[in-house]
């Protein structure tokens, strides 16, 4: 009698659970994520779509959209946008194997494309040795608070950038970094301060683009071989500057500069480089480069 009622306890048990098992609770989409929510006509959008299954099935993705061009990656896509202005829906299809599914859909604004054939004119900054911290610069001077003006009497200590501007065959785009005077020189800066900005530039289409970059500033008037600046592209250096010296002690005077030829830059990746440093904490007043980046359609 005994194994017979644990007999049939067992069997419920096992009932149970393999019922709980057969029981599918489907899925839900929590989000779509959009690396951007307005686009320029013809450049790039990525994609991913966060969904659980509550039976932790393996899920399938589906992707969809009413214009431009999707390459699915599973869970994630690229959405190549349209041409057209205006506002177009990406859908995501979630589904397991056992026929259960959810259905979300993100839309993105799309704007008029520019006439240069770039993307990613978009600004990495790093910083060092300013009185405020590493990197203290960028959250200022990229956006997050608001872009520079463009004025030296309106620049943070280190990088400002401005916002991107066009015309009708070019954008161009600003950018500084300004040093905090030095300690010796009445300043509150003992600090060797270095400054990168990395553009990762991506030119579509089968055309090259024009390069142009236009620099100036003031660096030290004590010595010359301070105040360094250094243009990379691709790797190679093509162009730099460097304080003028003088023996003048805690002055500042124009930077010498060795400029950059216009380049041209081929359809595919490019990686433009700018590299400062004071090269030591001493005889900075004043200092400062700023730069012009300006890309040029064919």
């Amino acid at each position: 009698m005994t194994f017979h009622k644990i007999f049939i306890f067992s069997f419920l048990v096992l009932v149970y659970l393999g019922c709980d098992d057969l029981y599918n609770q489907g899925n839900e989409i929590s989000a779509i994520v959009a690396s951007d929510s307005t686009v320029k006509g013809g450049l790039e959008v990525y994609l991913k779509c966060e969904a659980t299954d509550l039976n932790k099935d393996k899920l399938s993705y589906l992707w969809q959209c009413s214009s431009g061009f999707i390459q699915p990656l599973a869970d994630s896509a690229i959405w190549t946008a349209p041409l057209d202005s205006g506002i177009y829906f990406i859908t995501c299809t979630v589904s397991d194997q056992y026929g259960a599914s959810s259905v979300e859909s993100i839309s993105i604004r799309v704007t008029p494309p520019s006439i240069v054939p770039v993307n990613g004119l978009e600004w990495t900054l790093t910083d060092e040795g300013l009185i405020a911290g590493t990197n203290s610069s960028n959250e200022n001077n990229t956006g997050v608070v608001d872009y520079w003006d463009g004025s030296v009497e309106n620049s943070d200590y280190g990088w400002n950038v401005t916002d991107q501007t066009e015309d009708d065959n070019s954008i161009s785009q600003s950018l500084q970094f300004r040093v905090e005077d030095s300690q010796n020189c009445g300043g509150d800066n003992p600090n060797t301060q270095i400054g990168t900005a990395t553009a990762n530039i991506q030119i579509e289409g089968n055309s090259p683009v024009t390069l142009d970059l236009d620099f100036s500033g003031y660096g030290e008037a004590q010595s010359a071989g301070y105040d360094l600046i250094k243009f990379y592209l691709n790797g190679e250096v093509i162009g730099d500057g460097q304080a003028p010296g003088g023996g003048l002690g805690c002055e500042s005077a124009p930077v010498t500069v060795n400029p950059s030829e216009p380049k041209l830059l081929d359809p595919g990746p490019h990686t433009l480089v700018i590299e400062f440093t004071t090269n030591d904490g001493q005889y900075h007043v004043d200092a400062y480069y700023e730069i012009r980046v300006k890309l040029i359609a064919p």
